[in-house]
Parts: C-alpha cells; sequence; structure tokens
C-alpha cells in the first residue's frame, strides 16, 4: 500500500487487474497503432489529486482529443522473456513500465520489440505525453494477443498503476498522479469525454470539423524533470485541496445541469462556459502556476478570447503550462497567442478512438 510519492521501480504493479488471465495466446505477429492525445480541460474535483492511496486517484477529469499521435509498433521475437525497444524510441523507462505491466496481467512471457515514433510531442505541458504512451503500449499489446482485456479495465490498469520518469536513472518512476484521460481518450470514440472517479467513461460527444484547436505554451517554458515538477506539485497541494473543499458542491451541479446537458444537444458554448468558470473563477489557474509562476497573468490577458466569443473553450491543459483554445475562428486565436509570446500550433479535434493501421496476423 504506496501512500507516499518517493519513485518507485519500473514494472511495479500496485493494483493489479482482478481477472485472472492464462494460456493466452498471440494473435498477431505484428501490430501497428495511432494513438491520440488528449487535452485535460478541467477536474471535477481537485481535491482528491491530494493524496497518494496506493496511485488510485478520483478527481475525474473532462478530456478533448486532438489528432495529434504516437506511431507505436510491436511485434513477437523469437527471445523469450525479453523485451527489446528500437534505440529511436524516446522515453524508454515508460515504454518498459508498460510492456512489464501488460506481460505480468496477461500471463505471457513472449520477447517483444517496440517501437514508437513520438519526437515531436511536448513534454510536461500538460498535454498527456507521458500517460498516452503508456496507454498506446498497452493497448497495441493488448491487440497483439486479440483483446483479452476490455479496454474499460484496461484503463482503469495503466491509470492506477501510472509512473513518470526521472532523468539519468533508467529504473525507476515517480509516482505522479494520473486519472485515467489518456487511455480513456484513446479507447474509445468521441472528441469530448467525462471520467468520474476510478477511470470511470461517462459520456462522450463528437465535435464538428468545423472547430479547430489553437494550442500555445511559453516561448519561455523551460522544461523540468517529473520528480522536480512532483515536488513543486506537493507544495502546492494545499491549494488544490482548498479549491476542491470550496467548490466541489458547484462543479457537481454545473456538471451535472449545465455540461452534461450541454454534451446531449452539443452545445459546445456552454460546455465552454463550464470549463471558464471552473479555471479562471475558482482558482484553478493560479493553483496550477506552480510550474510556470507567469500562468495566471498570461491567461488573464487571453480570458476576452472566450468572454468575446472568439473561442469556444479556453482552458490551460492539466496543469499547464500549455493553454488551448477549441474555436471556429482559429486565426484570431492564434493571432492573440502569439501576441502573448505564445509558440503556437493548430490541430483538429480526434473524434475517433486509436486506429490499428497494421494487423499482420499469424
Amino acid at each position: 500500500m504506496k501512500l507516499n510519492f518517493k519513485p518507485f521501480r519500473v514494472g511495479t504493479i500496485f493494483n493489479p487487474i482482478r481477472e485472472k488471465f492464462s494460456n493466452i495466446k498471440v494473435a498477431s505477429n505484428s501490430i501497428s497503432i495511432k494513438f491520440p492525445s488528449r487535452l485535460n480541460a478541467m477536474a471535477l474535483d481537485p481535491s482528491k489529486i491530494t493524496a497518494n492511496k496506493n496511485l488510485v486517484y478520483n478527481p475525474g477529469e473532462i478530456v478533448f482529443m486532438i489528432k495529434t499521435y504516437k506511431d507505436i509498433t510491436v511485434k513477437i521475437t523469437d527471445r523469450k522473456n525479453e523485451i527489446e525497444i528500437s534505440k529511436f524510441s524516446c522515453r524508454q523507462s515508460l515504454i518498459r513500465h508498460a510492456v512489464i505491466l501488460m506481460r505480468e496481467a496477461l500471463d505471457v512471457n513472449d520477447g517483444l520489440y517496440i517501437d514508437v515514433k513520438n519526437d515531436d510531442e511536448l513534454k510536461h505541458c500538460g498535454f498527456g505525453s507521458s500517460s498516452s504512451l503508456i496507454a498506446g503500449v498497452a493497448v497495441a499489446i493488448n491487440e497483439l494477443y486479440g483483446n483479452p482485456i476490455k479496454l474499460d479495465v484496461l484503463a482503469r490498469y495503466m491509470a492506477q498503476n501510472h509512473g513518470e520518469e526521472i532523468s539519468e536513472n533508467d529504473d525507476k518512476l515517480v509516482p505522479v498522479q494520473c486519472i485515467g484521460g489518456s487511455a480513456i481518450g484513446g479507447f474509445f470514440n468521441g472528441g469530448m469525454k467525462v471520467i468520474s472517479g476510478e477511470t470511470c467513461f461517462i459520456k462522450s460527444m463528437d465535435i464538428s470539423n468545423k472547430y479547430k484547436v489553437v494550442i500555445g505554451f511559453p516561448v519561455d517554458f523551460q522544461e523540468r524533470d517529473s520528480k522536480e515538477m512532483m515536488d513543486l506539485e506537493i507544495e502546492n497541494f494545499d491549494k488544490f485541496l482548498k479549491t476542491g473543499l470550496k467548490f466541489n458542491k458547484q462543479i457537481a451541479y454545473n456538471i451535472l445541469h449545465k455540461l452534461l446537458p450541454a454534451m446531449t444537444t452539443g452545445d459546445i458554448d456552454t460546455i465552454g462556459d463550464v470549463i471558464f468558470d471552473y479555471r479562471f473563477n475558482m482558482g484553478s489557474i493560479k493553483n496550477c502556476s506552480f510550474g510556470y509562476p507567469k500562468l495566471t497573468e498570461l491567461t488573464d490577458r487571453l480570458a476576452d478570447l472566450k468572454r468575446k466569443e472568439f473561442a469556444q473553450v479556453l482552458a490551460i491543459s492539466s496543469v499547464g503550462p500549455g493553454i488551448f483554445a477549441i474555436t471556429d475562428k482559429p486565426e484570431i486565436c492564434k493571432k492573440e497567442f502569439i501576441k502573448n509570446n505564445l509558440i503556437v500550433k493548430i490541430v483538429s479535434i480526434e473524434n475517433n478512438k486509436y486506429k490499428v493501421i497494421k494487423n499482420e496476423k499469424l
């Protein structure tokens, strides 16, 4: 029972899958998938990320999926027990962690070769690069064995055994909080998803392709190690706890009576209002500024994009400093982002789950 935030060894399983698998057979020689990325628009109760209860976190979240992908290939080799990761794959400790988790869950020891193309990702900017890498490798291995693990179970398993890499230490990971948005987001269809405690998938909706996503991160942001970022967040846990205790009832009301009905009717403006209220009016952005102290001032300068209806949704992603706008006026938002010294990328919403692009069956 892990109750602290000290590093743990790669491949450690804190919360195993309850179902026991045996005699699982390989279904394919090779699987290649494209796995999308997520934006974490808000938590449903931020107080729930302030205590480690054996890597189980229940704040819930709202995510949007975007057409930025990891290309992941897994192959069976004739070298039993060996895990071979291509030299071109970044963040190998995370890949190895995902492989060990899957081999233990499926009770298999086949040799595996893994190749991941994720060179252009933004690490530690709030875009779920770590969790989507782990989830993507896991679901590719699940495909390799014929999908024996149900996807909702797999998402929970990945979230509740999550860790992130430590610079110059390939053998240990930091127990950074994972809610499951990258896994749920990539495993199921829908450009927007609501997730509650225990990585429970509540509702999804498709988003019209008339909307684009303008993503920005500060030009002067200095990337930090996962452990350093986690230590900074721990120092600010009291703020997240205070916000959660103060606003959790209002957030729950807004989700139940405003956001979920708006998802049913496709009212993205009301969805954006709920997210904006949480981020800008309940202290969320200020709480998240520990990694980039100028975040509150920066987002205040951008707030009129939502107030003047140039953006339907405006938020930071996770704890930032990545900022995004979902908008039918992308050039206006892009111009304002650049004016405020953000490096900008415009992408589309992804309404579909991960895609198998190559399957070499036995």
